[in-house]
């Protein structure tokens, strides 16, 4: 049997993403004892971190919640994470395994400390010069002076990172689904209409506002949104939701537990995210990983990482995020083009896909 590690301590930014989650659970296989700081959010809480509840050597705990948008307001809040730690673990020596630059920027004031970095998104890509440029040269330094780093993109070691993280100090963990034996891959999907899933967090105002307005001009088309977001765009979804029958608005959901239900009443899992953001280009969504492994086509945007591997597998299409690009998409889109990429899907490995 193989020894079993010492203790190992995750920040992390919310509680509430499964892929960290299923990270934590495998972690506490390879060591004696795993602790958890971390923080509430206020946007999808649909308290996924439950999972972690009865597993003896992991303890968690959340510092404070969160508020998206007020980032000033956090500086306090990793401060009072910062004196958790020294009053918990004091000076002695500590593997950290931190998620985020903010966290791992704080983490500069912890002494004694071996890191693994995880990288799963580059934020500072939205922030406007010169704070783009400042912060891109921190995450930079950062990384370089981590012990480990890992990332979710190659795209964002080859755009931004080669010149200072060694390949021998890299990890990519892709954001496969983790399905704990609860949801399954799909052999039939409906086909009495085209039906989208919107799935996720709601973040592209502009692109969300151009596919609800394509869909309630096509009565052939149906539209399903599952999660959560800023208030002004779940307004907006409400509202053309009260007053199409084509489109629903179904709230936050549990993930994995309640993705098979959604992707069952859907055959097109909309993922044209902006592809004007670089950070969107690189990146590699996770539902990338539920469609490959539900065997849902997916239609991402042109000139993305994304939309690139999911057109070498043959496992959906891309289009641009203008109202004209997706209009025109969907009104050449078939029912027996869903099928036949389907049925191409259903003979993917799924160990590309999920844990």
């Amino acid at each position: 049997m193989k020894k079993r590690q010492g203790q190992l301590i995750f920040l992390i930014q919310s509680f509430e993403q499964p892929r960290i989650l299923k990270i934590i659970l495998d972690k506490s296989k390879v060591y004696d004892d795993v602790v958890v700081y971390g923080f509430g959010r206020k946007i999808h809480a649909v308290k996924n971190y439950t999972i972690l509840d009865g597993h003896e050597n992991i303890t968690y705990q959340k510092v404070a919640t969160l508020e998206d948008g007020k980032y000033w307001n956090r500086i306090f809040k990793y401060l009072k994470l910062l004196v958790v730690i020294y009053q918990n673990h004091g000076l002695s020596r500590k593997h950290l395994y931190i998620v985020g630059i903010d966290l791992r920027l704080m983490s500069v004031l912890v002494i004694n400390k071996y890191v693994e970095y995880v990288i799963s998104d580059l934020a500072w890509l939205y922030y406007p010069q010169p704070f783009k440029k400042i912060f891109g040269i921190i995450d930079k330094l950062l990384a370089k002076y981590s012990n480990k780093v890992l990332m979710t993109s190659k795209g964002f070691y080859e755009g931004h990172f080669k010149s200072y993280v060694k390949k021998e100090n890299l990890e990519l963990t892709e954001n496969k689904l983790a399905t704990y034996g609860k949801v399954f891959p799909l052999t039939n999907l409906k086909d009495d209409k085209i039906r989208i899933a919107y799935i996720g967090a709601f973040r592209y105002k502009e692109i969300i506002s151009n596919l609800l307005k394509v869909v309630a001009g096509d009565k052939r088309l149906e539209l399903n949104f599952y999660g959560d977001g800023f208030s002004d765009i779940v307004d907006k979804m409400k509202k053309y939701a009260s007053k199409h029958e084509n489109i629903t608005f179904n709230g936050a959901f549990k993930n994995p537990d309640d993705l098979q239900a959604i992707y069952q009443e859907n055959n097109l899992n909309f993922v044209v995210y902006n592809n004007t953001l670089e950070n969107e280009r690189l990146a590699m969504p996770n539902k990338f990983y539920e469609s490959g492994f539900f065997n849902v086509p997916i239609l991402c945007a042109t000139n993305t990482y994304v939309g690139k591997r999911a057109e070498e597998l043959k496992m959906g299409w891309t289009c641009d995020i203008t109202e004209l690009s997706i209009k025109n998409f969907l009104s050449s889109l078939t029912i027996d083009d869903i099928k036949i990429c389907h049925e191409r899907m259903k003979k993917l490995d799924k160990a590309l896909f999920n844990y």
